[in-house]
């Protein structure tokens, strides 16, 4: 798992291969086919790996520090994830249910609980905020590959400044507001919307 998470970290999640983790072990492809049967089944492992690590973050007595919690775990998570190129990719598409995944959700649920937030809301929840995770460890993945930066935003919001004032007012007046965010403003953003509406009671 570490020779895999270093090859990811290094070339992504596309370029690793059974054949190349054998190599980092020094082995032979052959050694690694008797603990998975391919690489979708390794790379698996390799995403729980790398839920293992996540660093999850108690509530304190406050009555809402559930939500804080789970908040810093979210982010906790994509950041984790975002550690390993395209790992993200791999997360939208699997269930999890090995070791690492099921203590990140365990905690999840926990949290939500101590909130009060109805079982059946949480385990769909579980669900949503590990798509977000995924997804978002996903987009700076390839946001980050493109080079676009500051460079991208400029053309973006000169672009919705220019854009039909017939057809796109909105857009034009408020292409500024628009394009201002940076990526943990919308993150943090996005992450108080998805417990807001998990809760129910929105603060």
């Amino acid at each position: 798992m570490a020779a895999a998470l270093r090859l990811i970290q290094q070339h992504g999640v596309d370029a690793v291969a059974l054949r190349q983790v054998a190599e980092q072990v020094e082995t032979g492809p052959a050694s690694l086919y008797a603990y998975f049967a391919g690489r979708d089944e390794l790379l698996e492992h390799v995403l729980d790996a790398a839920y293992a690590q996540v660093q999850l973050i108690d509530a304190d007595d406050d009555a809402d520090g559930w939500r804080a919690a789970l908040a810093a775990t979210i982010v906790n998570t994509i950041t984790t994830l975002e550690q390993y190129p395209g790992l993200g990719s791999v997360a939208l598409g699997t269930i999890p249910v090995l070791p690492g995944a099921l203590r990140l959700a365990e905690h999840e649920l926990a949290l939500m609980e101590a909130g009060g937030v109805p079982a059946g809301r949480a385990a769909l929840a579980v669900d949503l905020i590990a798509q977000f995770a995924a997804s978002s460890a996903l987009e700076r993945t390839v946001r980050s590959s493109g080079n676009r930066g500051e460079g991208e935003r400029a053309h973006v919001q000169t672009a919705y400044e220019h854009a039909d004032p017939e057809r796109f007012p909105r857009i034009r007046q408020h292409a500024a507001l628009l394009t201002t965010p940076n990526e943990q403003a919308r993150r943090d953003f996005a992450i108080r919307v998805l417990i807001d509406g998990i809760d129910g009671s929105p603060s």
